[in-house]
């Protein structure tokens, strides 16, 4: 009985110094909602509903203008390219949940993460880019770049075959890379 009653107490004191800045926040948001309309408190239920149900993107919830989205793209691809790959990784990571539906963000989510060399991630991504635009040869050409890099050479080989058939003049540069690539995958085949 003296264990429950301590028990009990532990929690209770527990609360009262979990975290005075979190009970601040909660604070100042149920006073901020008590001044929201009732129209407006429907209006946002009706509009996280509609999300939750896939009828609403995160894109046309914040109302997002496409120029807005294209330069947090140009920022993470900066980023990207000057080696900031955890800013980068950021930025891309949020921009596939705000427009699921562009290739282009999970290719450099994809790239970032290959950078990174957290290949299983990547190859998620630039699955999900491929699945989006079937004709994605820099897609196709880092996704079989990442399993060579893991040692799937059957995989590897499939994506660089695929990429390539979509350059039959020989003109692509991630194409070419894949040729490049596909030529490494069979000096390591041959050397096992």
């Amino acid at each position: 009985m003296a264990v429950a009653a301590k028990k009990k107490g532990d929690t209770e004191k527990k609360k009262e110094t979990a975290n005075p800045l979190q009970e601040e926040v909660i604070k100042q948001l149920e006073e901020a909602l008590k001044k929201v309309s009732p129209e407006k408190l429907t209006e946002a239920k009706k509009r996280v509903a509609e999300l939750t149900k896939g009828d609403l993107s995160w894109t046309e919830l914040f109302a997002l203008p496409p120029e807005k989205l294209q330069q947090m793209a140009t920022i993470g691809y900066e980023q990207f390219k000057s080696g900031g790959y955890d800013r980068a990784e950021k930025i891309f990571r949020g921009l596939t949940i705000i427009d699921p539906e562009n290739y282009y963000y999970h290719q450099m989510l994809g790239a970032t993460f290959q950078r990174q060399e957290k290949y299983a991630e990547a190859i998620l991504e630039y699955s999900v880019a491929v699945d989006l635009n079937q004709k994605d040869t820099v897609s196709y050409t880092n996704r079989g770049e990442s399993y060579l890099a893991m040692g799937l050479l059957p995989l590897a080989n499939q994506d660089f075959d695929k990429a390539i058939s979509f350059d039959k003049e020989g003109s692509d540069r991630w194409a070419n890379r894949a040729r490049m690539l596909k030529e490494q995958v069979k000096i390591r085949g041959d050397k096992k």
